[in-house]
């Protein structure tokens, strides 16, 4: 064996998974012969559009386990199609909710897409259009993106259009124009089809006129249909859609129950969505071959549980299998080998070496890719040991030994070449609109690369999408397989948006969104926009609506270092330079832990560097093998119950609940429980709290157990009767006057905070999200706007200036003096309306401004002579409705904010507690109550006052994302919808911890996650108060308030 052997072998790069991107790659290693059966049905039905006169043939199903080649199969397609004369276009639907947004932007990925030895599909397309209209040769370089655009040349090219093809030029005409606006070179011409194209608004008014447009955007469905009319007529094209089964495994694993409105659950929705965009394809295209990819068990569940009449729109060619022959897996070994020989201009012992040619006798067991995985394996160990073997079977394990550390002096060559390419760097067009767009996706794919190889053995799970085209609605995306047997995937998707125009800004923002997947929930979808500066047109009402549903996503902004692009620029010099030993050199030093935005995005997905396990012991005992109890804390603290691993206990200090709780857990997961015995023991250490009750199952928080409970510890019998005796639980049902009534003005104690600015603003922009409501003026006409402007301005006035307090005085002042105080023309119309308004709300909800005791918090919290806390139990059974609730619950959460700041917890480690069980309908993931607002300053803010939050939800998707991350303590137990469940998992993993099991825990048992410690398993106790399986009738919880 020779070192040219051994150099020849470790170029050897087998990509034995295809990503979807790869169909775009000239494929010099297909093998003729493999599915024969499929490609003559394939190119049947290519036949069949080219013939076509109009009308779309049926389209061909490719059916197979993964590693059978069907993605393969598309790319040999994609070189056939272009052969003919016709059109290829890759749809990769992530988002069945948006299936033709997605079948648009893939089109448009398509027309762009730059293939070796072919100019893109969209310049041959408007060459062949305009040869059609007889346009002339300057002018036909000009609509073709050779030669400038003018306006005239664009009109003539749409006239003569028009001449030859009536019908398709008046119906088409706009997108004829976008087509040519997006070739040329005027990179604000693209910006303006690209917008049109997208069924998006003006950039700039009148923008499209300038280019003889309809102002007016087109729906996605209708722009599939124009785009494939005008490619209809200069030759046939093939739609191929792939990556379906990730889709189709989450719709049948979905138990959440049935979909509001449509009487389906979920995941028939979903299914439906795929199959009727898959039938309308062919009904909205022209002379267009619709190929569908998918395993087997995808399509049977679409033909199950979908449209009957989907199978009579594809011809089944039946399964690709493993490999045929013998021969063809020769010829497939053959010429993956050939490729990277030659390159090396190496000539091998014979065509298949290293594989003997008694490997092949049993190649008709395996696929493709197992044949590939296999020997990738075996020219892995020979490279790593320096030692060359033959391969004799495939079905030998193909064990690899670890390599040996490469020399230290090639790692330090590698070091200065590094920091150098470090230095030399020219990073400034990434973070620029117009030129982000083909710098940034090479500086991403070299970081993602370079973190993949970092990664060592566990490299394999990961791919990366082929460097994106013109306008691309992503510049890179990672992909981890999850499940192999259903091609299950998660992405991480990047986008920098640098444009400071607030059109382009919501556009990409759209375009992200839908291709990530992450517009409509799709599951392990992750997007990660990457901007320096504030958004472009962040306070306006369009810019703000797409980042808010962005961030209810879960999308993530990051901010970009010039740093982090410098080490992606040197990482992409050395990636194309491809040293000796690199591969050794990134896993040693793994250069992307530099790049802090990637570190901070894939921080779940981080692996520690393969240590090599040690040899088993004897079974010992030592002293150190002898698990120690952790001691509990000398400060006040709570014990929250016993590991379930070693029974230990599992205790946090009270100062801890400072920063607040959440607790994620579902039905009969123990949750009512665990939250009853939080507010027990806080109380029994003099800490007083205030608990929402929405679904009477609380307000027997000062019940007494008709006997003790068998499920109580040791001592909880002891502590029961100390805390009846010593807590004043009181129960207050606002909204029943029976019952206890309590009632909230809705102005807050503006004087308490009339001298602090910051306080100020927020007391008014409080008031002013419970009051623009009521006053109808919480909506996004120019009307409402201006209204909720003025509103404002009498808010800050009255705040200051007028020396009254209450809701009728304000509506007093508004009604009067709006136009004396405002800036705005039409306040004195305006005021008096919204004065009304007011005024008939506090008529129609008593509530709002009115009877009832004038709760304040202090009485809330403060209990009676003789006893050391207080718990007031605040029931719902008097607010039916959410909004009612939400209204009430702010002006608590406002007053409890203002009373806090003025008696905070001092030395005490722990003030009070304010407890909400059903969070996520005060402060929800994705719109904003007439609470939101409070409760996130309360959750930032009140910590400093000593005021602990508990936060308790069963569906943790659907909380705010802003709380999670201000609870330091937090509990997972219980989850039953999947979706709820991969939400709080995605949650633990922010911690640093993992629920595996959270879908199939125990009552009572939770991971606790205290501050600073890692997640415990943890049994946690019964309530010290009486507990029945049913709740309180409405008729029970107000006679309590009464007692």
């Amino acid at each position: 064996m020779s070192e040219h052997d051994l150099r020849a072998l470790s170029a050897v790069r087998l990509n034995f998974t295809a990503a979807p991107d790869d169909v775009w790659d000239p494929a010099p290693v297909h093998v003729d012969g493999f599915h024969e059966k499929v490609t003559n049905a394939v190119l049947a039905g290519l036949k069949d559009a080219r013939k076509s006169s109009g009308a779309s043939p049926v389209g061909v199903l490719i059916q197979g386990q993964r590693g059978t080649g069907k993605t393969h199969l598309l790319g040999w397609l994609r070189e056939q199609v272009q052969a003919a004369d016709g059109y290829f276009f890759l749809v990769e639907l992530l988002n069945p909710a948006a299936f033709w947004q997605s079948t648009v932007l893939s089109i448009l990925d398509g027309l762009t897409r730059k293939v070796k030895h072919r100019q893109p599909q969209l310049t041959t397309l408007l060459a062949r259009l305009a040869a059609r209209a007889g346009l002339d040769e300057a002018a036909t370089n000009a609509v073709c993106g050779k030669a400038p655009l003018t306006k005239p040349m664009l009109d003539e090219f749409v006239a003569l259009f028009r001449n030859v093809e009536q019908q398709a030029g008046l119906t088409c005409k706009d997108t004829l124009r976008a087509l040519a606006l997006y070739r040329s070179g005027d990179l604000a011409a693209q910006d303006i089809a690209h917008n049109y194209l997208l069924s998006q608004d003006e950039d700039e008014e009148g923008e499209r006129a300038l280019w003889g447009m309809k102002r007016a955007s087109k729906e996605p469905k209708a722009l599939v249909r124009e785009l494939s009319w005008l490619l209809s007529l200069t030759g046939p094209s093939v739609i191929a859609i792939d990556q379906i089964d990730a889709l189709v495994a989450t719709a049948t694993k979905d138990t959440t129950g049935k979909d509001t409105g449509t009487g389906q659950t979920n995941g028939d929705l979903v299914l439906e969505q795929v199959a009727d965009g898959l039938l309308s394809l062919r009904e909205v295209t022209r002379r267009t071959l619709t190929v569908l990819s998918a395993l087997p068990g995808s399509w049977t569940v679409l033909q199950d549980r979908a449209v009957d009449t989907l199978v009579d729109r594809f011809r089944d060619t039946g399964y690709l299998r493993t490999i045929p022959s013998r021969e063809l897996g020769i010829a497939l070994v053959q010429k993956r080998l050939a490729v990277a020989f030659k390159k090396e201009k190496f000539t091998p012992p014979y065509p298949t070496w290293p594989v003997l040619a008694t490997a092949f006798e049993e190649a008709q067991e395996f696929t493709p890719r197992q044949i590939l995985r296999r020997l990738d394996k075996h020219i892995e160990a020979c490279v790593e040991s320096g030692v060359i073997s033959e391969l004799e079977r495939f079905s030998d394990d193909g064990t690899v030994l670890p390599p040996p550390p490469p020399p230290e002096e090639r790692l330090a060559a590698i070091d200065e070449r590094f920091t150098k390419l470090k230095q030399q760097a020219d990073v400034a067009a990434a973070l620029v609109a117009a030129t982000e767009d083909t710098a940034m996706p090479r500086l991403l794919a070299a970081g993602l690369e370079a973190w993949i190889l970092e990664q060592g053995e566990a490299a394999k799970k990961y791919s990366l999408d082929q460097m994106p085209t013109v306008k691309p609605p992503l510049h890179a995306r990672l992909r981890v397989t999850l499940d192999e047997a259903t091609e299950d995937e998660a992405h991480w998707a990047f986008r920098a948006i640098s444009s400071s125009s607030p059109i382009a800004v919501i556009t990409r923002i759209k375009t992200a969104c839908t291709m990530s997947g992450v517009a409509h929930g799709v599951p392990n979808r992750k997007l990660f926009l990457l901007r320096n500066t504030e958004w472009a047109g962040k306070n306006g009402p369009k810019v703000k609506a797409a980042l808010q549903a962005y961030e209810a996503a879960g999308g993530r902004t990051l901010p970009v270092a010039e740093d982090d692009l410098r080490v992606l620029s040197a990482l992409s010099v050395l990636i194309d330079e491809n040293p000796n030993q690199l591969q050794a050199w990134l896993v040693a030093r793994r250069p992307t832990t530099q790049v802090s935005f990637l570190q901070d995005a894939l921080a779940e997905l981080s692996t520690s560097p393969n240590v090599e396990s040690p040899a088993p012991k004897e079974d010992v005992v030592s002293p150190d093998d002898v698990v120690v109890p952790e001691p509990l804390p000398s400060a006040p603290h709570l014990v929250l119950g016993r590991a379930v691993e070693n029974g230990n206990p599992v205790a946090v200090e009270l100062e801890s609940l400072r920063k607040h709780t959440a607790i994620f857990a579902g039905s009969g997961s123990g949750k009512t429980v665990l939250i009853r015995r939080l507010v027990e023991e806080c109380a029994l250490q003099g800490v007083s709290a205030i608990v929402l009750d929405p679904n009477n199952d609380i307000a027997r928080l000062g019940d007494a157990w008709p006997q003790a409970p068998s499920a109580w510890g040791a001592g909880d019998a002891e502590k029961s009767a100390q805390y009846l005796a010593e807590t004043d639980v009181v129960i207050w049902t606002p909204g029943w006057e029976t019952g206890r009534p309590l009632s909230f003005q809705p102005l807050p104690d503006f004087a308490a905070v009339k001298e602090n600015k910051d306080e100020f603003n927020a007391a008014v922009d409080a008031a002013v999200a419970t009051l623009a409501p009521r006053a109808l003026v919480d909506g996004t006409t120019a009307k409402a706007q201006q209204g909720k402007a003025v509103l404002k301005e009498v808010l800050q006035y009255f705040a200051k200036h007028s020396g009254y307090s209450t809701l009728k005085e304000f509506v007093l002042v508004l009604s009067e003096h709006a136009g004396e105080i405002s800036q705005l023309a039409n306040a004195e119309k305006l005021g008096p309306a919204m004065a009304e308004t007011l005024l008939a709300a506090m008529v129609n909800d008593p509530l709002f401004g009115g009877a009832g005791a004038s709760a304040d918090p202090g009485m809330l919290l403060t209990p009676p002579p003789g006893k050391r806390a207080r718990v007031s139990v605040v029931s719902m059974v008097g607010l039916p409705s959410d909004e009612q609730r939400q209204s009430f619950v702010n002006q608590l959460q406002m007053a409890l904010f203002a009373w806090v700041k003025k008696h905070p917890a001092g030395d005490r480690p722990l003030g009070g507690l304010f407890v909400m069980d059903e969070a996520q309908t005060l402060a929800p993931s994705g719109a904003m109550t007439a609470c939101t607002k409070s409760t996130l300053a309360l959750a930032s803010q009140a910590r400093k006052y000593g005021l602990g939050l508990v936060f308790a939800t069963q569906a943790p998707k659907g909380l705010h994302n802003q709380i999670p991350g201000n609870a330091a303590t937090q509990f997972f137990g219980l989850l039953n919808a999947p979706a709820q469940i991969a939400a709080a998992q995605e949650m633990a993993k922010a911690k640093q911890g993992s629920v595996p099991d959270i879908g199939k825990m125990g009552t009572g048992q939770f991971y606790v996650a205290a501050e600073e410690k890692s997640f415990v398993k943890t049994q946690t106790p019964l309530c010290l108060s009486y507990h029945p399986k049913s709740p309180l009738t409405t008729e029970e919880v107000v006679e309590r308030a009464r007692a």
